[in-house]
Formats: structure tokens, sequence, C-alpha cells
């Protein structure tokens, strides 16, 4: 399993973050096996997403300024 994390900054970006990853996930037919978030109480978002597929996991953070971790 290959785990990414992604830090969103303004809270009030989620919706329009949230459309923009499934658009790409969906373009790449890339399925994670968790996609998750949780907000937090300053005025970010904090996304976590596993995948199956190393280079998936590189990809989707490349593509959205996150990381893979280990």
């Amino acid at each position: 399993m290959y785990a990414v994390e992604i830090a969103l900054l303004e809270k009030d970006k989620l919706g329009d973050t949230l459309e923009a990853m499934r658009t790409w996930l969906d373009r790449k037919r890339f399925e994670p096996t968790v996609f998750r978030y949780s907000l937090g109480s300053s005025a970010r978002v904090l996304f976590h997403l596993n995948f199956a597929v190393d280079a998936e996991a590189t990809a989707f953070a490349d593509a959205f300024g996150g990381k893979v971790i280990a």
C-alpha cells in the first residue's frame, strides 16, 4: 500500500479541490483504496489516500502538491 498525504491550506477551496481530484482520478482511471480527509482546527484540510500501485500514488501526489509517505 502506498499512502499519499496532501494538505489544503484553505478550507473554502474544499469543494473545488475534491472535484478536481475526482476528475483527475477518473481521467487517469486510478482507484485509491482509501480516500478520506479531515478538517483541522486551523484553516487547513488534510487528505489521506492509499493506492495499490506506487506509480499512481506518486503521480497523484505530484499533481496535487502532496507527498508519498512510508
